[in-house]
This record gives C-alpha cells, sequence and structure tokens, in this order.
C-alpha cells in the first residue's frame, strides 16, 4: 500500500536446508522458523533497517515479519512506505505468536470459515475498514504530517484459491490521501506452515491493470512458501 492496510526477522535456523536467496527472508514465529521466498525474482526484502517504514500498514492486531518491494526501488524506499505500485508484506497475530499457538488442519479450516463469514459481510467489513483507516492515519502523523488517508468502498472479489494448507481471495478499493484518489486490488492470503499462521498480502496499484498479476503472484508466492517450508 503506501494505499491500503496490512517478527522481526532474525533467526537463521535451517537457512541452509531451505535453499533461499540472498534476497529472501527467514522469520521466527511462535518459536519456529519460517522460510518466506521473494515473491518474484525482481523482488527484494527490504531488511531490518527499512522494514519499519512498513509498520503503519500493520494493524495492532499483527506483527510484521517481512516486506517485499521491487529490487530497483529499494534505494528510495523512505519512512514511511507510501506512494508504491507492487508490493507484498507478511503478517502474524500476535495472540497466536505469543501463545505459539498450534495450527491443525481443522483449526486452520475453521479459521477459513470465520473469515469467509467476514468478508462476506458488508456492514462488518465497513466497520474492519473504518478501524483500521483511524489506526493508519494516527500511526502516519506520529511519523509525518500528513493528509489523513481514506480507505472506501472495499470490495470482496472472490477465492482465489482454497486448500488444507492455504485460503487466498482477492479485494479492490479506493484509497485517498488529499486530492490523490488511487484505485487497488490486493491479494490476501491465510497460509498455515510448519504448523503457524501467517498472512501474506500481495498489492497492486491501479486495479485494472494489476488484477492479473496481482491473482497469478498470489497463487506462484503460497506455493514458493510452502514448499519451502516442507519438510525434507
Amino acid at each position: 500500500m503506501g494505499k491500503t492496510r496490512a517478527t522481526a526477522l532474525f533467526a537463521l535456523l535451517f537457512i541452509s536446508a531451505l535453499d533461499l536467496y540472498a534476497s529472501d527472508c527467514v522469520a521466527t514465529t511462535g518459536g519456529v522458523s519460517v522460510a518466506i521466498p521473494t515473491p518474484e525474482k525482481s523482488f527484494t526484502d527490504v531488511g531490518s533497517e527499512k522494514r519499519n517504514s512498513f509498520e503503519f500498514m500493520v494493524p495492532s492486531r499483527n506483527r510484521l515479519l517481512c516486506a517485499f518491494v521491487l529490487t530497483d526501488y529499494l534505494p528510495h524506499l523512505k519512512n514511511p512506505a507510501t506512494g508504491i505500485d507492487r508490493y507484498m508484506v507478511v503478517e502474524v497475530s500476535r495472540n497466536t505468536d505469543e501463545k505459539k499457538t498450534q495450527i491443525t488442519t481443522a483449526i486452520f479450516e475453521q479459521v477459513v470459515a470465520v473469515i469467509k463469514q467476514e468478508i462476506g459481510d458488508s456492514s462488518l467489513l465497513n466497520s474492519m475498514t473504518h478501524a483500521t483507516t483511524e489506526e493508519i492515519n494516527n500511526k502516519l502523523k506520529a511519523v509525518q504530517n500528513s493528509k489523513d488517508i481514506s480507505i472506501d468502498k472495499l470490495t470482496p472479489l472472490g477465492t482465489i484459491f482454497q486448500t488444507t494448507d492455504a485460503y487466498g481471495f482477492l479485494f479492490d478499493g479506493v484509497v485517498s490521501s488529499g486530492a490523490t484518489t488511487t484505485r487497488i486490488v490486493a491479494a490476501a492470503i491465510l497460509i498455515k506452515v510448519r504448523n503457524r499462521l501467517i498472512f501474506a498480502y500481495v498489492y497492486g496499484a491501479e486495479a485494472e491493470s494489476s488484477l492479473k498479476w496481482v491473482q497469478t503472484t498470489a497463487e506462484e508466492w503460497t506455493r514458493e512458501i510452502l514448499a519451502a517450508n516442507s519438510s525434507k
């Protein structure tokens, strides 16, 4: 985002076994090391020094694990990160992270069922959007004098895929800041890896032109994350 909402990366455990690239990231969630491959090789993990640039996008209930931008954009990344056309972030629930909650297949199915219910309830979706917008604005004002961001017309576009270990859906919306209005499209993905639950997001500005890219990237990235964390 710069346009919508979305573990400290320190553990290097198992890195040799996960066949990671230098631009990939390894995070720890719930005491477990999780590999997050780079979504596309034209992207790179922003690294620990610049990761806080994305913190304003992360709701307080979650913790940021990784953020990826185009490699060419990285030298120009500022705090806060705004105005980015395409980027990806990975988050984890603070609640399940701190409790080291074991996510079984049955629990994952229950979580997906709840998510489906939430995105199917327009009043609940609008309430969540309003709360997220307020939090984003408060975080932005803490780091710079900025115009309020408004997230409007958030609309679910349907499920992309659903397996025993992953569930992804698309949504689009309108993000406004001052006189600037941008349409965005995004994929939200729930992934069960190493009996932990992570949330991956793929964002693209200008919804119509980014729709296919977001969907394809979400599908391929999910397969790569699952493969990188499978037992070997």
